[in-house]
């Protein structure tokens, strides 16, 4: 398959799946579009196009392509950050919210196999003591209709328990041949239905897609264009009561249009409220308070610190070094002299219209983190630089900057495993070139200097 092709197919996806496939994927691309070319009996990748370019109805490639793409594959209490969030602060929030009333919406979207709309049914068991005098609906949509099968049937595997207690799952489950079945008090509490969040419209009172106290969508957005992430954001929106959540993957609405949603900083997560009267936010985390410039001052951004991308050295981590050639250099080199002159808001919306131009760009969402970073959004900084590493896991820089972010809060174990990730990368590199992004610091100076930091993590 010419690479001509492969980029059309990647654009055709784009457009009418709304799936964003990253250059470094392409093996698995190739692997796939194989795949659904032999599925439906076409002669080939040009025919393949044109049937994603048709008038057709493609809402079970856009099933396939999503499976396939994307890693559906999910566990009970994924994240545990975020349920100790839930479990503590928000539903106990919202049932205060809606003691009155006595009912609770709860819609988890994209809730492939079922775990985490059950985790959440579990969290509402060992909250309340006492659901019969209340109205609750736990709603699972997936558009794979295998996965809502399995988790109707409420079976899972050992490999479904890893973020489970011990505990829970000896109070929740009971062996079932070579799995563990759900209990039937907690299966029943929770309804599946297969839905398509790209076409399906919602709010929609006839789906019971209304009114939700609390929505999660965890881990979708990411593969997802930003065109399409603002319409099912919006649609969201919408279906939200007022007062209501929304909770996603660590900063997959980062950077985006939120309309009616507003954000509520907490520790561990960022979440979304539904709010149409300005309210105010609730007090920043303690990590905000302590400052740990990456940038010294914006004034001196470069000679020092940082060099744009127009000025650094080669070698450079291949998959970085290909990002930048798709930009115009000289734009995000206009980018970095903004920053280096103090204009700050000015830098940030270059940096923005780079990434409207290319969202998969890694350079210019590195030089956010850094403008956050120097205004002390610290959580800011790290969503962004974990953006960075998504788009560019090679990306060195932003494993430095966000493991240096994970030892100011004291996590010496995650600031470990990004110096750790940031000296593999540096060995595969020749000692005596530069990083991108890093100054006039040599491979091996910045080597001895992560070797350093992680000796004395291990004391």
């Amino acid at each position: 398959m010419e690479d001509t092709s492969l980029k059309r197919i990647r654009d055709l996806i784009a457009t009418h799946v709304g799936l964003l496939v990253r250059e470094q994927d392409d093996v698995l691309l190739r692997k796939v579009v194989s795949e659904r070319v032999q599925a439906l009996n076409l002669s080939g990748a040009e025919q393949y196009c044109q049937f994603l370019s048709s008038d057709a109805d493609i809402r079970h490639e856009r099933e396939a392509l999503t499976l396939l793409l994307s890693v559906g594959e999910t566990y009970f209490f994924r994240d545990r950050e975020q349920h100790v969030l839930l479990q503590d602060i928000i539903l106990p929030e919202l049932l205060e919210r809606r003691k009155a009333e006595r009912t609770l919406r709860i819609w988890c979207a994209a809730c492939s196999s079922g775990e985490e709309a059950y985790s959440l049914a579990i969290l509402l068991d060992e909250l309340m003591a006492d659901q019969s005098s209340w109205n609750i609906l736990i709603l699972g949509t997936d558009i794979n209709q295998d996965f809502i099968e399995r988790a109707r049937q409420g079976t899972y595997t050992e490999w479904s328990f890893r973020g489970m207690s011990d505990e829970r799952r000896q109070r929740y489950f009971h062996p079932h041949k070579n799995s563990w079945a759900l209990d039937d008090s907690i299966r029943n509490r929770v309804t599946f239905r297969t839905g398509d969040l790209v076409t399906d419209k919602f709010p929609d009172y006839a789906s019971d897609l209304y009114g939700m106290d609390l929505i999660l969508c965890r881990n979708m957005f990411i593969y997802m264009t930003d065109r399409m992430v603002f319409r099912i954001a919006d649609k969201f929106a919408e279906t939200l009561t007022e007062g209501g959540i929304l909770i996603t993957g660590h900063g997959e609405l980062h950077a985006h249009h939120l309309g009616k949603l507003r954000t509520r900083v907490f520790p561990v997560s960022i979440v979304y409220q539904k709010v149409s009267v300005p309210f105010c936010l609730p007090t920043p985390s303690p990590l905000a308070e302590k400052p740990h410039p990456i940038l010294k001052n914006p004034a001196a951004l470069s000679p020092a610190i940082r060099k744009s991308p127009a000025a650094a050295t080669l070698p450079v981590p291949q998959a970085a070094a290909e990002i930048c050639q798709k930009m115009t250099g000289s734009e995000i080199h206009q980018a970095w002299q903004y920053a280096n002159q103090g204009q700050q808001d000015t830098a940030a919306k270059s940096c923005g219209e780079l990434i409207e131009k290319n969202p998969l760009a890694a350079a210019p969402h590195y030089l956010l983190a850094l403008l956050a970073h120097e205004r002390g959004e610290f959580i800011d900084a790290k969503i962004l630089l974990k953006k960075v590493i998504y788009l560019d896991p090679s990306f060195i820089a932003a494993y430095l900057d966000l493991g240096d972010l994970y030892a100011q809060e004291g996590d010496d174990v995650r600031a470990g495993k990004m110096r750790a990730t940031a000296r593999t990368l540096l060995k595969s590199l020749p000692g005596d070139s530069q990083i991108q992004f890093y100054g006039d610091s040599t491979v091996n100076a910045v080597l001895q200097y992560v070797e350093h930091l992680l000796n004395i993590g291990n004391h």
